[in-house]
């Protein structure tokens, strides 16, 4: 049986399932590992985690070890609690031309990004004067309708993810922004930050920036440099919103101290820095990495949750879960009647958004493409999420 334990009850012979936390927050080889030693119990609690996964069935127990399951359904109960209790401010049906605006926007920022990333490696001076116009539009977008800007931005390929991980940060950055009703001029310092917050992995080595295995401690080492590598290069350019530099300074600092280069604690990081760090790893969770494949968005938004006990800021979670949805725009769900759809827009109802049926489960074939407006709907409702891939499901196609 898969359980949760606090670190500090770890014990000697147990076996970790998941360290719980991102493959560059650890120096281990796998999330999976034998306890052997106290030499390895000290590791693992000098690495700052809070808790872990451990198997019953491939090692020790404890008392105080919590089921998955109850943990899991404790986050997607707060999640919905969120979610029943704002329903005011959900935005418009976003309509086919504002996706397709929105791709091609994304499109535009993942080659300005390359070409940014490209001329710092070569040594080039940095021109940004060509992300004004960008980043008004990706605004503009965002304002118009968030979704669109966001379900799409989720769609990387796996080797561009340096370049599309920046746009997607930067969207979602502004579509957080506008659920907490930031200022205008806040709002441009943090989509230019979104999108310059890794500039310092341009000057990391490639073979360590794309390796598909767990880094060495010296790697890990120089990973970690990316911050202050891009901290140097934006630091010299006179004029650059402030706002833009806290974000890259600040996003891989965690409330609990944990974090780096800093090590800041609460409110020591600027709520800017909380923000990025929240959308940082959401956006890392659901992408296909070298060394991992996508996490469901869904998924994603509980180990936030889940992760706020000690990385995140609770508060600032919930708002970000609040303007993604609990089931963002582009997942595929499952519905009680055994079909399958995707979420398309999420209405006037964060539990019950608008869904694309595409998939019949129970006879194992695509069905009758329709919409359903489940708020609507007396018969139907969400049951859960499920993985596009094990149904050979191409969100892209379907949106």
């Amino acid at each position: 049986m898969i359980k949760r334990v606090a670190i500090a009850d770890l014990r000697v012979g147990m076996f970790i399932h998941d360290l719980d936390c991102g493959w560059l927050d650890h120096p281990f080889v796998s999330n999976q590992l034998y306890v052997k030693d106290e030499r390895a119990i000290r590791k693992l609690i000098s690495t700052g985690l809070d808790h872990v996964y451990i198997d019953t069935e491939r090692g020790h127990d404890v008392e105080t070890a919590v089921e998955a399951s109850v943990v899991d359904a404790a986050l997607q109960l707060e999640l919905e609690t969120v979610a029943e209790a704002n329903q005011a401010t959900v935005s418009p049906v976003t309509s086919e031309n504002e996706r397709l605006r929105a791709k091609t926007l994304l499109y535009d920022a993942t080659l300005q990004m390359r070409r940014i990333m490209e001329a710092v490696r070569s040594g080039r001076p940095l021109e940004l004067h060509s992300l004004e116009p960008l980043i008004e539009r990706m605004i503009q977008s965002a304002f118009s309708n968030p979704h669109a800007i966001t379900s799409i931005a989720r769609l990387k390929l796996r080797d561009e993810y340096t370049f599309m991980h920046s746009v997607s940060v930067a969207a979602l950055l502004v579509t957080f922004a506008r659920e907490l009703d930031l200022p205008y001029s806040e709002i441009q310092g943090l989509v230019l930050g979104g999108l310059l917050h890794d500039i310092g992995k341009a000057l990391v080595p490639l073979t360590v920036l794309n390796k598909p295995a767990a880094l060495t401690d010296l790697e890990f080492a120089q990973m970690k440099q990316h911050v202050d590598l891009g901290s140097g290069l934006l630091c010299q350019l006179p004029g650059l919103d402030p706002v833009a530099i806290k974000v890259m300074q600040l996003h891989h600092e965690r409330v609990d101290g944990s974090g780096y280069p800093l090590g800041l604690k609460q409110d020591q990081i600027d709520r800017i820095g909380r923000m990025a760090a929240i959308v940082d790893v959401y956006d890392a969770l659901t992408s296909v990495r070298v060394y991992k494949e996508a996490w469901l968005p869904n998924k994603a938004t509980k180990k936030l949750l889940e992760w706020s006990d000690s990385h995140f800021d609770r508060a600032l979670v919930l708002h970000f879960a609040r303007c993604i949805g609990v089931y963002p725009v582009g997942s595929v769900v499952a519905l009680e009647s055994g079909m399958l759809a995707i979420v398309v827009d999420q209405g006037n109802d964060l539990l019950r958004p608008l869904v694309r049926v595409v998939y019949n489960r129970k006879q194992r074939h695509f069905d009758r493409m329709r919409d359903i407006a489940l708020e609507d709907s007396p018969t139907e409702r969400i049951v859960g999420a499920v993985d596009p891939a094990v149904y050979g499901i191409d969100i892209e196609r379907f949106l």
